[in-house]
Protein backbone atom coordinates (compact mmCIF):
# COMPACT_ATOMS: atom_id res chain seq x y z
CA UNK A 1 0.00 0.00 0.00
CA UNK A 2 1.13 3.55 0.57
CA UNK A 3 3.22 5.55 1.14
CA UNK A 4 6.53 4.80 -0.55
CA UNK A 5 7.50 1.26 0.26
CA UNK A 6 7.93 -2.13 -1.28
CA UNK A 7 5.47 -3.80 1.07
CA UNK A 8 1.91 -4.55 0.04
CA UNK A 9 -0.75 -6.66 1.67
CA UNK A 10 -0.88 -9.15 -1.18
CA UNK A 11 1.77 -10.84 -3.32
CA UNK A 12 2.66 -8.48 -6.17
CA UNK A 13 5.62 -7.15 -8.08
CA UNK A 14 7.45 -4.59 -5.98
CA UNK A 15 8.82 -1.19 -6.93
CA UNK A 16 11.92 -0.42 -4.81
CA UNK A 17 11.17 1.87 -1.86
CA UNK A 18 7.77 3.02 -3.12
CA UNK A 19 4.55 1.99 -1.35
CA UNK A 20 2.19 1.95 -4.33
CA UNK A 21 -0.72 -0.17 -5.49
CA UNK A 22 -0.01 -2.50 -8.40
CA UNK A 23 -2.58 -0.79 -10.62
CA UNK A 24 -1.32 2.75 -9.97
CA UNK A 25 0.17 3.61 -13.35
CA UNK A 26 -3.04 3.12 -15.31
CA UNK A 27 -5.57 4.89 -13.10
CA UNK A 28 -7.25 8.23 -13.85
CA UNK A 29 -8.53 10.91 -11.49
CA UNK A 30 -12.27 10.84 -10.87
CA UNK A 31 -13.88 14.28 -11.24
CA UNK A 32 -17.44 13.64 -10.05
CA UNK A 33 -18.61 14.08 -6.47
CA UNK A 34 -19.30 10.97 -4.43
CA UNK A 35 -22.22 10.90 -2.02
CA UNK A 36 -21.65 11.26 1.71
CA UNK A 37 -17.97 12.25 1.47
CA UNK A 38 -16.71 15.73 2.31
CA UNK A 39 -14.99 17.34 -0.68
CA UNK A 40 -13.17 20.68 -0.98
CA UNK A 41 -12.56 20.65 2.78
CA UNK A 42 -8.79 20.86 2.71
CA UNK A 43 -6.19 23.51 1.92
CA UNK A 44 -3.41 22.04 -0.21
CA UNK A 45 0.25 22.99 -0.61
CA UNK A 46 3.45 21.33 -1.79
CA UNK A 47 5.70 19.87 0.91
CA UNK A 48 9.26 19.01 -0.09
CA UNK A 49 12.95 19.51 0.57
CA UNK A 50 13.93 22.53 -1.57
CA UNK A 51 17.53 21.30 -1.76
CA UNK A 52 16.63 17.85 -3.13
CA UNK A 53 16.67 19.06 -6.73
CA UNK A 54 15.46 16.72 -9.45
CA UNK A 55 14.16 13.23 -8.96
CA UNK A 56 11.15 12.44 -6.78
CA UNK A 57 10.49 12.79 -3.08
CA UNK A 58 7.68 12.66 -0.57
CA UNK A 59 6.81 12.48 3.15
CA UNK A 60 6.25 9.15 4.88
CA UNK A 61 5.79 9.82 8.61
CA UNK A 62 5.22 12.65 11.10
CA UNK A 63 5.35 13.12 14.86
CA UNK A 64 5.33 16.16 17.13
CA UNK A 65 8.78 17.46 18.07
CA UNK A 66 7.73 19.97 20.75
CA UNK A 67 5.93 23.29 20.45
CA UNK A 68 4.92 24.01 16.87
CA UNK A 69 7.65 21.78 15.43
CA UNK A 70 7.30 18.31 13.98
CA UNK A 71 9.58 15.59 12.66
CA UNK A 72 8.70 14.47 9.13
CA UNK A 73 10.42 11.50 7.51
CA UNK A 74 10.66 11.12 3.76
CA UNK A 75 12.29 9.38 0.84
CA UNK A 76 14.23 10.97 -2.01
CA UNK A 77 14.98 9.20 -5.32
CA UNK A 78 17.59 11.14 -7.33
CA UNK A 79 17.32 11.55 -11.07
CA UNK A 80 18.60 10.17 -13.32
CA UNK A 81 18.47 6.75 -11.67
CA UNK A 82 22.03 5.64 -10.87
CA UNK A 83 23.26 2.61 -12.84
CA UNK A 84 23.08 -0.82 -11.17
CA UNK A 85 24.14 -2.88 -9.43
CA UNK A 86 25.55 -1.14 -6.34
CA UNK A 87 24.83 2.58 -6.68
CA UNK A 88 22.58 4.45 -4.23
CA UNK A 89 19.08 4.92 -5.63
CA UNK A 90 17.23 6.31 -2.59
CA UNK A 91 17.98 8.43 0.45
CA UNK A 92 16.13 9.01 3.70
CA UNK A 93 14.99 12.51 4.59
CA UNK A 94 14.24 14.07 7.98
CA UNK A 95 12.55 17.45 8.34
CA UNK A 96 12.47 19.38 11.62
CA UNK A 97 10.30 22.48 11.91
CA UNK A 98 6.72 23.70 11.58
CA UNK A 99 4.36 22.26 8.99
CA UNK A 100 3.65 25.73 7.66
CA UNK A 101 5.75 26.93 4.74
CA UNK A 102 5.70 23.75 2.67
CA UNK A 103 8.91 22.43 4.20
CA UNK A 104 10.84 25.68 3.68
CA UNK A 105 10.37 26.90 7.27
CA UNK A 106 12.52 24.24 8.94
CA UNK A 107 15.63 22.18 8.31
CA UNK A 108 16.10 19.09 6.15
CA UNK A 109 18.73 16.39 6.66
CA UNK A 110 19.56 13.62 4.20
CA UNK A 111 20.16 10.40 6.12
CA UNK A 112 21.70 7.26 4.66
CA UNK A 113 21.80 4.10 6.72
CA UNK A 114 25.26 2.79 7.60
CA UNK A 115 26.16 -0.73 8.74
CA UNK A 116 29.56 -2.44 9.03
CA UNK A 117 30.19 -4.79 6.13
CA UNK A 118 27.19 -3.56 4.12
CA UNK A 119 27.21 -1.45 0.96
CA UNK A 120 23.87 0.33 1.42
CA UNK A 121 22.15 1.04 -1.90
CA UNK A 122 18.89 2.52 -0.63
CA UNK A 123 17.44 4.00 2.56
CA UNK A 124 13.72 4.48 3.27
CA UNK A 125 12.69 6.21 6.50
CA UNK A 126 9.27 6.03 8.18
CA UNK A 127 7.63 6.57 11.53
CA UNK A 128 9.60 9.18 13.51
CA UNK A 129 9.24 9.37 17.29
CA UNK A 130 10.75 11.73 19.81
CA UNK A 131 13.31 10.61 22.39
CA UNK A 132 14.00 12.97 25.30
CA UNK A 133 15.63 15.32 25.63
CA UNK A 134 16.28 16.11 21.96
CA UNK A 135 16.89 12.85 20.09
CA UNK A 136 14.76 11.06 17.53
CA UNK A 137 13.89 7.44 16.78
CA UNK A 138 13.36 6.45 13.14
CA UNK A 139 12.39 3.17 11.52
CA UNK A 140 12.27 2.02 7.92
CA UNK A 141 14.19 -0.26 5.60
CA UNK A 142 17.36 -0.44 3.55
CA UNK A 143 18.80 -2.45 0.71
CA UNK A 144 22.43 -3.52 0.36
CA UNK A 145 24.54 -4.63 -2.57
CA UNK A 146 25.44 -7.82 -0.73
CA UNK A 147 21.79 -8.96 -0.46
CA UNK A 148 20.41 -7.64 -3.75
CA UNK A 149 16.81 -6.44 -3.66
CA UNK A 150 16.08 -7.84 -0.20
CA UNK A 151 14.71 -5.25 2.24
CA UNK A 152 16.15 -5.14 5.76
CA UNK A 153 14.37 -3.40 8.61
CA UNK A 154 16.23 -0.52 10.22
CA UNK A 155 16.13 1.38 13.50
CA UNK A 156 17.91 4.69 14.08
CA UNK A 157 18.26 6.35 17.48
CA UNK A 158 20.13 9.57 18.20
CA UNK A 159 20.39 13.23 17.18
CA UNK A 160 18.42 14.35 14.11
CA UNK A 161 21.70 14.93 12.25
CA UNK A 162 22.27 11.18 11.78
CA UNK A 163 25.24 10.88 14.15
CA UNK A 164 23.45 8.32 16.33
CA UNK A 165 23.28 4.53 16.03
CA UNK A 166 21.88 2.45 13.16
CA UNK A 167 20.57 -1.05 13.81
CA UNK A 168 19.32 -3.80 11.50
CA UNK A 169 15.99 -5.22 12.70
CA UNK A 170 15.04 -8.21 10.55
CA UNK A 171 12.14 -10.37 11.68
CA UNK A 172 13.57 -13.65 13.06
CA UNK A 173 11.92 -16.68 11.45
CA UNK A 174 11.91 -18.37 14.87
CA UNK A 175 9.22 -15.88 15.99
CA UNK A 176 6.83 -16.83 13.17
CA UNK A 177 3.39 -18.10 14.15
CA UNK A 178 2.68 -20.91 13.58
CA UNK A 179 6.15 -22.40 13.74
CA UNK A 180 8.09 -21.99 10.48
CA UNK A 181 8.06 -24.70 7.87
CA UNK A 182 11.31 -26.51 6.98
CA UNK A 183 13.40 -24.29 4.73
CA UNK A 184 11.31 -21.17 5.36
CA UNK A 185 13.37 -17.97 5.32
CA UNK A 186 12.60 -14.26 5.79
CA UNK A 187 13.03 -12.35 2.53
CA UNK A 188 11.95 -8.81 3.45
CA UNK A 189 11.41 -6.81 6.62
CA UNK A 190 10.05 -3.25 6.55
CA UNK A 191 9.43 -1.28 9.73
CA UNK A 192 6.58 1.17 9.16
CA UNK A 193 5.97 3.04 12.42
CA UNK A 194 7.19 3.41 16.00
CA UNK A 195 5.84 4.87 19.24
CA UNK A 196 6.07 4.12 22.93
CA UNK A 197 8.98 1.70 22.54
CA UNK A 198 7.27 -0.54 19.97
CA UNK A 199 7.74 -0.90 16.23
CA UNK A 200 5.19 -2.28 13.76
CA UNK A 201 5.79 -3.40 10.22
CA UNK A 202 5.71 -6.22 7.73
CA UNK A 203 7.78 -9.17 6.60
CA UNK A 204 7.71 -11.75 3.83
CA UNK A 205 9.10 -15.24 3.68
CA UNK A 206 9.89 -17.46 0.73
CA UNK A 207 6.65 -19.34 1.46
CA UNK A 208 4.18 -16.60 2.47
CA UNK A 209 3.98 -12.84 1.94
CA UNK A 210 1.92 -10.17 3.68
CA UNK A 211 2.69 -10.84 7.37
CA UNK A 212 2.88 -8.23 10.13
CA UNK A 213 4.88 -7.89 13.34
CA UNK A 214 5.16 -5.99 16.60
CA UNK A 215 8.69 -5.46 17.91
CA UNK A 216 9.50 -4.47 21.52
CA UNK A 217 12.75 -2.50 21.29
CA UNK A 218 13.83 -2.63 24.94
CA UNK A 219 13.06 -6.33 25.30
CA UNK A 220 14.31 -7.21 21.80
CA UNK A 221 11.13 -9.27 21.51
CA UNK A 222 9.27 -10.03 18.26
CA UNK A 223 5.64 -11.08 17.89
CA UNK A 224 3.87 -11.91 14.65
CA UNK A 225 0.57 -10.04 14.57
CA UNK A 226 -2.16 -12.69 14.44
CA UNK A 227 -4.61 -12.72 11.54
CA UNK A 228 -8.34 -13.13 12.17
CA UNK A 229 -10.02 -16.18 10.67
CA UNK A 230 -10.30 -15.84 6.90
CA UNK A 231 -7.57 -13.19 6.57
CA UNK A 232 -4.70 -14.27 4.33
CA UNK A 233 -2.61 -11.08 4.25
CA UNK A 234 -2.18 -8.19 6.67
CA UNK A 235 -0.17 -4.99 7.03
CA UNK A 236 0.69 -2.97 10.14
CA UNK A 237 1.41 0.62 9.06
CA UNK A 238 0.59 2.86 12.01
CA UNK A 239 0.82 2.66 15.80
CA UNK A 240 -0.38 5.00 18.54
CA UNK A 241 0.59 4.70 22.21
CA UNK A 242 -2.43 5.19 24.49
CA UNK A 243 -0.52 4.89 27.78
CA UNK A 244 0.28 1.99 30.11
CA UNK A 245 0.36 -1.19 28.04
CA UNK A 246 -2.28 -0.04 25.55
CA UNK A 247 -1.55 0.63 21.87
CA UNK A 248 -3.72 1.02 18.77
CA UNK A 249 -2.51 -0.37 15.45
CA UNK A 250 -3.79 0.54 11.98
CA UNK A 251 -3.28 -1.10 8.59
CA UNK A 252 -5.03 -3.23 5.98
CA UNK A 253 -5.89 -6.82 5.19
CA UNK A 254 -7.13 -9.16 2.45
CA UNK A 255 -9.48 -12.09 2.93
CA UNK A 256 -9.58 -15.61 1.50
CA UNK A 257 -10.87 -15.67 -2.04
CA UNK A 258 -9.98 -12.06 -2.78
CA UNK A 259 -9.37 -11.18 -6.42
CA UNK A 260 -6.65 -8.61 -5.72
CA UNK A 261 -9.16 -5.76 -5.45
CA UNK A 262 -10.85 -6.67 -2.18
CA UNK A 263 -8.88 -5.18 0.69
CA UNK A 264 -9.96 -3.35 3.82
CA UNK A 265 -8.56 -1.10 6.52
CA UNK A 266 -8.63 -2.06 10.18
CA UNK A 267 -8.03 -0.82 13.71
CA UNK A 268 -7.17 -3.02 16.68
CA UNK A 269 -5.94 -2.63 20.23
CA UNK A 270 -2.69 -4.28 21.36
CA UNK A 271 -1.65 -5.04 24.92
CA UNK A 272 2.14 -4.99 25.20
CA UNK A 273 2.18 -7.07 28.39
CA UNK A 274 -0.03 -9.93 27.21
CA UNK A 275 0.67 -9.61 23.46
CA UNK A 276 -3.07 -9.93 22.92
CA UNK A 277 -5.20 -8.34 20.19
CA UNK A 278 -8.65 -6.97 20.95
CA UNK A 279 -11.37 -4.89 19.30
CA UNK A 280 -10.54 -5.82 15.71
CA UNK A 281 -12.65 -3.42 13.60
CA UNK A 282 -12.72 -3.33 9.76
CA UNK A 283 -13.25 -0.15 7.71
CA UNK A 284 -14.03 0.66 4.08
CA UNK A 285 -13.76 4.14 2.60
CA UNK A 286 -17.14 5.96 2.61
CA UNK A 287 -18.56 3.11 4.75
CA UNK A 288 -20.29 1.88 1.52
CA UNK A 289 -22.39 1.38 -0.49
CA UNK A 290 -22.35 4.87 -2.07
CA UNK A 291 -18.88 4.51 -3.58
CA UNK A 292 -17.68 1.39 -5.46
CA UNK A 293 -14.57 0.92 -3.31
CA UNK A 294 -12.25 -1.99 -4.05
CA UNK A 295 -9.33 -1.23 -1.72
CA UNK A 296 -9.15 0.70 1.55
CA UNK A 297 -6.00 0.95 3.66
CA UNK A 298 -4.96 2.91 6.76
CA UNK A 299 -1.43 4.30 6.55
CA UNK A 300 -1.22 6.74 9.47
CA UNK A 301 -2.86 7.33 12.85
CA UNK A 302 -2.88 10.09 15.46
CA UNK A 303 -5.07 10.96 18.43
CA UNK A 304 -7.96 13.41 18.27
CA UNK A 305 -7.23 14.21 21.95
CA UNK A 306 -10.73 13.06 22.89
CA UNK A 307 -10.20 9.32 23.00
CA UNK A 308 -10.66 8.84 19.25
CA UNK A 309 -8.33 8.92 16.27
CA UNK A 310 -7.58 10.77 13.07
CA UNK A 311 -6.36 8.50 10.28
CA UNK A 312 -5.18 8.74 6.72
CA UNK A 313 -4.59 6.28 3.96
CA UNK A 314 -5.44 5.37 0.42
CA UNK A 315 -8.48 4.02 -1.38
CA UNK A 316 -9.02 2.62 -4.86
CA UNK A 317 -12.35 2.68 -6.65
CA UNK A 318 -14.88 5.01 -8.23
CA UNK A 319 -16.13 5.24 -11.78
CA UNK A 320 -13.79 5.69 -13.59
CA UNK A 321 -11.42 3.88 -11.26
CA UNK A 322 -8.77 5.96 -9.51
CA UNK A 323 -6.56 6.17 -6.41
CA UNK A 324 -7.30 8.77 -3.75
CA UNK A 325 -6.27 9.64 -0.25
CA UNK A 326 -8.49 10.36 2.73
CA UNK A 327 -8.72 11.87 6.19
CA UNK A 328 -10.86 9.80 8.57
CA UNK A 329 -12.14 10.58 12.05
CA UNK A 330 -13.00 7.64 14.29
CA UNK A 331 -14.59 8.96 17.48
CA UNK A 332 -14.41 7.32 20.89
CA UNK A 333 -17.59 5.45 21.81
CA UNK A 334 -18.93 4.68 25.31
CA UNK A 335 -19.59 0.96 24.86
CA UNK A 336 -17.08 -0.24 22.26
CA UNK A 337 -13.57 0.61 21.20
CA UNK A 338 -13.94 2.29 17.82
CA UNK A 339 -16.78 4.24 16.29
CA UNK A 340 -17.89 4.64 12.71
CA UNK A 341 -15.44 6.55 10.51
CA UNK A 342 -16.29 9.96 9.09
CA UNK A 343 -14.42 10.51 5.83
CA UNK A 344 -12.93 13.47 3.95
CA UNK A 345 -11.66 12.71 0.46
CA UNK A 346 -8.12 13.99 -0.21
CA UNK A 347 -7.38 14.74 -3.87
CA UNK A 348 -4.52 17.05 -4.76
CA UNK A 349 -6.03 19.63 -7.14
CA UNK A 350 -5.26 19.61 -10.86
CA UNK A 351 -3.99 23.18 -10.98
CA UNK A 352 -2.32 25.24 -12.33
CA UNK A 353 -3.27 24.52 -15.96
CA UNK A 354 -1.22 21.65 -17.32
CA UNK A 355 -1.05 19.78 -14.02
CA UNK A 356 -3.35 16.79 -14.39
CA UNK A 357 -3.22 14.82 -11.16
CA UNK A 358 -3.68 11.08 -11.70
CA UNK A 359 -3.57 9.84 -8.10
CA UNK A 360 -3.16 10.97 -4.50
CA UNK A 361 -2.12 8.98 -1.43
CA UNK A 362 -2.50 9.74 2.26
CA UNK A 363 0.74 8.65 3.93
CA UNK A 364 0.75 10.14 7.40
CA UNK A 365 -1.31 12.42 9.63
CA UNK A 366 -0.66 14.95 12.40
CA UNK A 367 -3.65 16.60 14.08
CA UNK A 368 -5.77 17.81 11.14
CA UNK A 369 -2.90 17.66 8.64
CA UNK A 370 -2.46 14.95 6.02
CA UNK A 371 0.84 14.47 4.21
CA UNK A 372 1.28 12.26 1.19
CA UNK A 373 2.27 12.15 -2.45
CA UNK A 374 0.59 12.78 -5.77
CA UNK A 375 1.40 11.76 -9.32
CA UNK A 376 0.48 13.83 -12.35
CA UNK A 377 0.42 13.81 -16.15
CA UNK A 378 0.68 10.04 -16.44
CA UNK A 379 4.14 9.85 -14.84
CA UNK A 380 5.30 7.56 -12.04
CA UNK A 381 7.34 10.39 -10.50
CA UNK A 382 5.77 11.70 -7.31
CA UNK A 383 5.77 14.90 -5.26
CA UNK A 384 4.94 15.55 -1.64
CA UNK A 385 2.00 17.61 -0.42
CA UNK A 386 0.36 18.87 2.77
CA UNK A 387 -3.42 19.04 3.17
CA UNK A 388 -4.81 21.01 6.16
CA UNK A 389 -8.31 19.58 6.70
CA UNK A 390 -10.81 22.23 7.75
CA UNK A 391 -13.16 21.78 10.68
CA UNK A 392 -11.05 19.27 12.62
CA UNK A 393 -8.66 20.03 15.45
Amino acid sequence: MNPMNTQTNKPTKRIPHVRVLSTLATLCLIQSLIANIAFAQAKYSLFSDPLAIGGTQGPTGVRGAGGQDVYVTGIYHPSPTPPPPCSVDSHGLLYTGPLSGGGASGSWTQLDASFPGATVTGTALYGPDTLPPSDVRLVGSYTACETGHMNHGLLYQGPPDGSGSWQTIDFPISAATPSPSPGEQVLNTIAHSTMGGLVVGNFDTNLLTGRAFVYDIAGDQWTELPKPTGVISITAYGIWYNGGTSYTIAGGYAELGFSGNDQHGYLLNWDSSTHMVSDWTPYDFDNGPHTPVEISHFDGITTDNQGGFYLTGTWLGGVPQHIGGFFAHVRAMPHYAFGKAHWTDIEYPSSPPGLNVDSTTGNTVFENNVLGIFMANGHMEFQGYLAAVQGHR
